[in-house]
């Protein structure tokens, strides 16, 4: 009987410690970390995108993988939850909308900061709102129009003017203190809290940016950057702000990296090869050959291998195939694939 799974499993097993791990150009000594809960933490996963994008700034965050690679080295106001899709506290902890539907008061987390990096020297690295009002300008004064006219183009007030050069000022973006922060729309929009859910309204460190320019890879999201030489190789960042209800931090495992594999046929021969551990996005066709060709490995109580049903559309279904004892990874509404919850059994 083959085994495919119509909805992820959430079983989770207990985990005591991990002291060290090895991934390709990943490898690093960690410090220790325990486990609270029935959780794994630590391993490395390798998944593959088409191509790598040329930029990981947020403001060059025009297309899917780029937002599936940004979501990870970035963090913005908001995220979606990739299972419910319902928005969740982000780097604002909580907001307000005032009762014309046009004013947001955002209230910043006071433990989030930037990854480590030298631009800082010994200065602070903590995220305030006026960090926000320096992204913010950043992405409507963008070269990238897609990014612009995707996010705060006709949207936010004076937005269009700042991006213009008609306005010295974003209007409608103020740092009340620093740690709330206000955004004023043009009209009602509910649609408003979905884009600053997006990689491309991450914060991002002036003093990053004035350092390395605007293709600066210091972020603030649960991964940091280390190479991209070969593949994109992103290992976690251990200050991140986010924990689960056990008080583990996020993201579970230490390494995350993007191969670049250009169609689904040569990603489909890297996963059988060993080389990466997931594919999204397998239409029928291959699934009936896949099957064939592996059915020993789908089977059984203690199959190598699980599929999943990712669509439930009448007349259009996709499976995604992972490594048995990877759990926790789904997709948010764009599609791109949360890996910051990801298990590994070891």
């Amino acid at each position: 009987m083959f085994r495919v799974s119509r909805k992820p499993s959430f079983l989770l097993l207990f985990l005591l410690t991990v002291t060290f791990y090895s991934c390709e150009k990943g490898d690093r000594q960690i410090s220790e970390r325990s486990a609270k809960g029935d959780i794994h933490l630590g391993g490395c996963l390798k998944v593959a995108v088409s191509e790598l994008p040329a930029s990981l700034a947020p403001t060059e965050i025009s297309n899917a993988t780029a937002s599936e690679i940004g979501m990870h080295l970035h963090d913005g106001l908001l995220k979606q939850d990739a299972k419910t899709l319902e928005i969740v506290p982000g780097l604002a902890e909580s907001w307000s909308l005032d009762e014309a539907g046009t004013s947001y008061i955002f209230t910043l987390r006071k433990r989030a900061s930037f990854h480590k990096d030298d631009c800082f020297g010994n200065g602070s690295r903590s995220i305030t709102a006026q960090d926000f009002v320096f992204s913010f300008k950043q992405l409507c004064s963008s070269g990238d129009a897609k990014a612009f006219e995707t996010t705060f183009k006709n949207r936010v007030l004076g937005a269009n003017e700042f991006n213009a050069g008609e306005a010295e000022e974003l209007v409608g973006v103020k740092a009340i203190d620093d740690y709330t922060l206000s955004i004023q729309l043009t009209k009602p929009d509910p649609s408003f809290l979905f884009v600053l859910a997006q990689p491309s309204t991450a914060v991002v460190a002036e003093k990053a940016v004035a350092k390395y320019g605007k293709e600066s890879k210091v972020g603030a999201g649960p991964f940091v950057f280390v190479s991209s030489e070969a593949d994109l190789v992103l290992v976690r960042n251990d200050e991140y702000y986010s924990d689960d209800a056990f008080g583990n931090r996020f993201p579970y495992i230490d390494t995350l990296i993007f191969k670049s594999i250009a169609t689904r046929e040569q990603q489909l021969d890297a996963f059988f090869s060993g080389d990466i551990d997931l594919v999204s996005s397998v239409y029928p066709d291959p699934v009936k050959k896949i099957l064939e060709q592996h059915v020993a490995d789908f089977s059984g109580k203690n199959p190598k291998y699980i599929m999943q049903r990712e669509t439930e559309t009448v007349g259009y279904e996709s499976y995604s195939i992972n490594r048995a004892g990877i759990k926790g990874f789904g997709n948010n509404f764009m599609g791109y694939r949360d890996f910051s919850r990801v298990q590994i059994e070891q």
